[in-house]
């Protein structure tokens, strides 16, 4: 039986946090009438992420592990858990639960018209409730304009880790990602746009997390480097011969191992018309 959604989780030395969020996220998926699955795709960490994980599994048949022998970088592991995937939809949340998964319900009226639906930080309807530092804001809000003028106009935040995906949508760009760091939001970005895929994006509820290890400065470097890649590739056409998975009609362009539960049915939220 068909899984409703999949939802993907990278970690890397997430000891102190992912025991908390996945409670949090069975406690929501137990009260909703669909058949999931969550994985955790492991970075190679080298605490004890991977054991806290491993004995949540073993009474929560939906939680499934994915371990990478050394660290890849978060693109890597995001990429391999996209592919592993099993259910109709794909939602990829990272896991300090910046977003709360509850901000999932307001993707659901979007999906079957856009086979992506994000969120955001920065669009109307956003609300952010712990303010990130003053020098973080203004080069997440710099990174947000070369970003939007070199790879993806129009979109307002690429980085937000809470990005939901039609299946075959998600993996037929993932298969062709080749960033393993954090530029791959952006390549994915640029590949659906070559891919003729839509995306919607989605204003959310975010709280900021201090305990994040992401450098700044490090990263708006990394950032731009990546950005030149990208631009290199699109000019190149290497996204133009992509794609190994077989694309649904319903998902083009459009205007507008732990086994799941045998007895849960794949069915969409009351709200959702099918």
């Amino acid at each position: 039986m068909e899984l409703y959604l999949s939802v993907v989780i990278p970690a890397y030395n997430e000891e102190r946090r992912i025991g908390k969020t996945l409670a949090k996220f069975r406690r929501y998926f137990d009260a909703q009438n669909y058949a999931y699955e969550v994985i955790v795709s492991d970075d190679g960490s080298s605490d004890t992420t991977r054991e806290i994980v491993n004995i949540i599994a073993e009474g929560w048949p939906q939680l499934r592990l994915l371990t990478a022998l050394h660290n890849q970088g978060k693109g890597a592991v995001v990429k391999r858990g996209m592919l592993s995937a099993r259910g109709q939809y794909v939602l990829f949340a990272d896991a300090d639960n910046a977003t709360p998964i509850e901000e999932l319900e307001k993707f659901w009226p979007y999906i079957k018209t856009y086979p992506i639906v994000f969120g955001s930080r920065y669009c109307f309807g956003a609300q952010v409730h712990i303010a990130q530092a003053r020098h973080r804001i203004i080069l997440s809000r710099l990174s947000n304009l070369l970003i939007r003028t070199m790879a993806v106009p129009g979109v307002w935040d690429t980085q937000c880790g809470f990005k939901l995906f039609e299946r075959n949508a998600g993996q037929n760009i993932f298969a062709n990602v080749r960033l393993t760091r954090f530029g791959f939001d952006i390549e994915a970005f640029a590949i659906a746009r070559q891919l003729d895929y839509q995306f919607k994006e989605v204003g959310i509820n975010w709280y900021n997390d201090f305990d994040t290890r992401v450098r700044t400065g490090r990263e708006a470097l990394r950032t731009l480097r990546d950005l030149f890649k990208i631009t290199w590739n699109k000019l190149h056409g290497k996204y133009r011969k992509v794609g190994y998975i077989q694309q649904s009609p319903a998902v083009r362009r459009t205007e507008t191992n732990s086994i799941h539960s045998e007895t849960s049915s794949p069915i969409a939220p009351p709200d959702l018309k099918l």
